[in-house]
């Protein structure tokens, strides 16, 4: 994957300083922002990779998390949470594979793993979200396609079709549940 951007949020140059440096270096292209200016600053669409510092004033932080909320769901970008701890306080509906949280100050190549790993799952979100949306009709085609193939039709050419309906429905099925199964390892 190319280099994104990545938006730096806080208010402490110990932290923000050696970050900007370190994520530079690996090839990122990098904005710091204090609080304030980043609450000003984060609109639609929101950055590539946002890394937030826990450590700023509450307000500000509640403010932020505002902000990022119309980018919840399907469209939730990687969310580094600088001192969240294990459960932090995360921007509502925010997509559950986008985001981590990692002590302050973060270890060099802990945080890019964390990106990388966080870009990854981003990116493979829609093929997720496209198997998890096409399962029900899917389904229901499988379904339909076996009460068909039941028909008497009246010419062999219905009859041809039915059944390669009936063997394109089991396909698609058999495909379906092969790649449900090879992601959970728990079913297979």
């Amino acid at each position: 994957m190319p280099a994104a951007r990545v938006l730096v949020i806080s208010e402490d140059d110990d932290v923000a300083g050696p970050l900007e440096a370190l994520l530079k270096h690996a090839g990122y292209g990098v904005e710091v922002l204090d609080g304030r200016e980043a609450v000003l600053a984060i609109a639609e669409p929101p950055p590539e990779i946002l890394v937030l510092d826990r450590d700023l004033p509450s307000e500000i932080y509640e403010q932020i998390l505002d902000r990022l909320a119309p980018a919840a769901g399907r469209t939730s970008c990687p969310l580094v949470i600088l001192g969240g701890g294990v459960s932090p306080r995360l921007p509502q509906g925010w997509h559950e594979d986008a985001f981590a949280a990692l002590p302050r100050p973060p270890q060099t190549g802990e945080i890019l793993a964390t990106i990388s790993s966080l870009r990854r799952l981003v990116f493979y979100r829609r093929y997720r979200d496209l198997v998890h949306d096409l399962a029900q009709p899917v389904t229901t085609i499988h379904a339909l396609s076996r009460s068909i193939a039941r028909l008497r039709p009246e010419d062999e050419a219905a009859r041809q079709a039915i059944e390669r309906f009936a063997v394109e429905a089991e396909r698609l099925m058999v495909l379906l549940e092969t790649f449900q199964r090879a992601r959970d390892p728990a079913t297979s």
